[in-house]
């Protein structure tokens, strides 16, 4: 099937939707449009996440394993 036909096919379907399906298709749709916005940087967090990068690549076996840092998270859930 090509997209010509896919595309008609849908608003052939949109036009006959109940309400309920034309949400859900709408937020599949603008979820799918904000998530190409999420992977976009400020020149801020750029530089923010390259200074981390060139800590950890100095330092490489400082910080704590993740084990560590799930028994923390879980201690204080208590």
């Amino acid at each position: 099937m090509g997209t010509t036909q896919i595309r008609d096919e849908l608003h052939q379907f949109i036009n006959q939707a109940d309400e309920r399906i034309l949400r859900l298709i709408y937020g599949m749709m603008k979820a799918d449009i904000d998530d190409e916005g999420d992977y976009l940087l400020t020149e801020d967090h750029k530089q923010i996440l390259d200074e981390r990068l060139a800590a950890h690549e100095s330092a490489p076996d400082e910080g704590s394993k993740w084990e560590e840092v799930k028994a923390r998270i879980k201690k204080r859930q208590v």
